[in-house]
C-alpha cells in the first residue's frame, strides 16, 4: 500500500521507529478489511504533518497527543506513545488482539502480551487489572469485537467486567451511543443485550430497566416489563424481513435500510422496541388487585427525555424513538376499537415519517406478547391489521407526491401563505380517503377552491 511506503520512507529517512498499532494490525493478521489505520511513534506530529503534505490528506489534530489524516475516505491516526517505549505502550491497551505493533521499516511484529496467540484462539483476554477503571467504555468494546470477529471473551476477562461494571458511570453519554449503535447493527443484537444485562451493563447505561424487571405483570403479560421489552426486540430482529414479502416490501426494504446519522433506521427502530415500554414504571397502578400502566405512553416521553440527559443522540434518532413510544398503543387502540379514516389521516399527520416505524414496533410488541398467551389466532388478526395500515399508508403516500404538491396550488390558484397550506391539507385528506384519484381531480378540486 502506497500510503504506509509514504510513512516507512519517513522512518528510514530519519531514523526514527513508526509502528503500525491496534485494531489495523489485527484486522491484516486475520486476513480482514483494516477499516482505519493507527501509528504510534515518539514524533507524531511531524510524520502526521509531513504524511498529509505528501497525500493531499486533510491534517486534523484530535488531541494534543493524536494527530488525523483523512485521505481517499480512509483515516490515519498519528499518536505518541502509551508510555515510554513500544512495549509499555502495548501493554498499556485494551485487550490482547489488539495489543500487537508491527514495525514498518524492520517488517516484524512486537507482542508482548501473546495476542498473536490470542487471535488464533479466537480470545479476547485484558491486557491488564486497570483496563475497565482506566477506560470501562472497554466492556462494551469487548461485546462488539465479540460479535464483529466471532471471538470468545475470556471467562477471567468477563469477571473482570462484573467487578469493575460500575465505572460504566462515568463514561461520556456521547460514547456510550456510539458503541451501543455499533451493537445494533448485529442481526442478533438480543442475545448482546442479553449478554451485557447478565453483567450488569444495561441497569448502568439504562437505570430505569431495573424496575423494569419489577413490574409488568398484569392480565395481559405473563412476564415483566423488561423481559418483555428484550422479547420485542427479538421478534423484531427474527422476523422483520417477512415484511418484504408484503406488498410494499420494497418501500418498507428501502425505508429500513435509510441511514438516520451513522445508523440505518432499522438499528434505530431495535432501540426504540427496546424502549418502548420505558412508561410503565411512572405509570403503573395497583388498584384493588388490578394492574394497569394507563399513560405510560405519556410517562414514557418523560423517561426518554431523562435518558437523553445522559446519553444524547441526534434529533431524527430521537425523533423516531418518541414517535414509537408514544404510538405504539395508539395503533392497539385502533385494533380493538377501528380505525376510521379520521383517525387513521390523523395518525399520518402525527408522526408522518416515522409512522412505519410505529407500525413495526407496535406489530411486534404485540406479537411478542401474544406468543405466551393463549391467543386464539390474535397474532394472525393484528398482523393482517397493521400490514393493512401500512399499505394504506404507501398507497397514500404514492398519490399524494404525484398528483399535487404546495406549488400547484399556487399556481393554480395564484396565492401564497397560510392558505396554500389549508388546501394543501383539504386535497392531501381526500386523497387518502380516496375521493380523489387522479392529478385531474385533484386540480379540479383546488380551482373550486376560489
Amino acid at each position: 500500500m502506497m500510503y504506509l511506503d509514504i510513512i516507512k520512507q519517513y522512518s528510514r529517512q530519519n531514523n526514527i521507529p513508526i509502528y503500525l498499532v491496534g485494531g489495523a494490525v489485527r484486522d491484516i493478521l486475520i486476513n480482514r478489511e483494516v477499516q482505519d489505520y493507527d501509528f504510534t511513534t515518539s514524533c507524531y506530529m511531524e510524520v502526521a504533518e509531513y504524511f498529509s503534505k505528501n497525500t493531499n490528506g486533510k491534517l486534523i489534530k484530535l488531541h494534543d497527543d493524536v494527530y488525523r489524516v483523512v485521505v481517499d475516505g480512509m483515516v490515519f491516526d498519528f499518536s505518541n506513545f502509551k508510555g515510554e517505549n513500544i512495549k509499555k505502550d502495548l501493554k498499556n491497551r485494551d485487550f490482547t488482539i489488539n495489543a500487537i505493533a508491527y514495525d514498518l521499516v524492520k517488517e516484524e511484529y512486537i507482542d508482548v502480551l501473546g495476542g498473536i496467540e490470542d487471535i488464533k484462539k479466537k480470545i479476547i483476554r485484558h491486557t491488564s487489572e486497570n483496563i475497565i477503571k482506566d477506560d470501562a467504555l472497554r466492556i462494551l468494546r469487548a461485546y462488539r469485537l465479540k460479535g464483529e470477529l466471532g471471538f470468545n471473551i475470556d471467562d477471567e476477562t468477563i469477571e473482570l467486567f462484573n467487578r469493575d461494571v460500575e465505572y460504566i458511570e462515568v463514561i461520556k453519554g456521547e460514547r456510550i451511543v456510539d458503541e451501543l449503535f455499533k451493537i445494533l447493527k448485529f442481526k442478533n443484537s438480543y442475545d448482546y443485550i442479553q449478554m451485557l444485562d447478565d453483567i450488569g451493563v444495561i441497569e448502568k447505561i439504562f437505570p430505569i430497566m431495573k424496575e423494569m424487571k419489577r413490574i409488568g405483570k398484569c392480565k395481559y403479560h405473563l412476564v415483566d416489563a423488561y423481559t418483555h421489552s428484550t422479547l420485542t426486540l427479538k421478534f423484531l430482529e427474527d422476523r422483520y424481513q417477512e415484511l418484504y414479502d408484503t406488498k410494499w416490501g420494497y418501500k418498507i426494504k428501502e425505508y429500513l435500510e435509510e441511514n438516520i446519522g451513522t445508523s440505518k433506521r432499522l438499528e434505530v427502530l431495535k432501540l426504540a422496541a427496546f424502549l418502548h415500554d420505558i412508561g410503565k414504571v411512572k405509570a403503573f397502578k395497583d388498584i384493588d388487585g388490578k394492574i394497569t400502566f394507563k399513560g405510560h405512553d405519556v410517562t414514557g416521553i418523560d423517561e426518554f427525555n431523562s435518558i437523553l440527559k445522559r446519553l444524547p443522540m441526534s434529533n431524527s434518532k430521537a425523533a423516531l424513538i418518541k414517535s414509537v413510544i408514544k404510538g405504539h398503543m395508539r395503533i392497539l387502540g385502533l385494533f380493538k376499537q377501528g380505525a376510521s379514516d379520521k383517525a387513521l389521516y390523523k395518525l399520518i399527520k402525527d408522526f408522518g415519517i416515522n409512522l412505519p416505524s410505529v407500525l413495526i414496533v407496535s406489530l411486534y410488541d404485540v406479537l411478542a406478547t401474544r406468543s405466551l398467551l393463549d391467543e386464539n389466532g390474535e397474532s394472525d388478526k393484528y398482523f393482517e391489521f397493521v400490514i393493512g395500515l401500512i399499505d394504506r399508508y404507501y398507497d397514500y403516500m404514492q398519490k399524494k407526491d404525484s398528483f399535487i404538491s404546495g406549488e400547484d396550488v399556487c399556481s393554480i390558484l395564484n396565492i401564497e401563505g397560510p392558505r396554500v397550506g389549508e388546501i394543501l391539507e383539504r386535497t392531501n385528506e381526500l386523497i387518502f380517503r380516496n375521493k380523489i384519484n387522479s392529478r385531474e381531480e385533484a386540480i379540479e378540486f383546488i380551482k373550486s377552491n376560489k
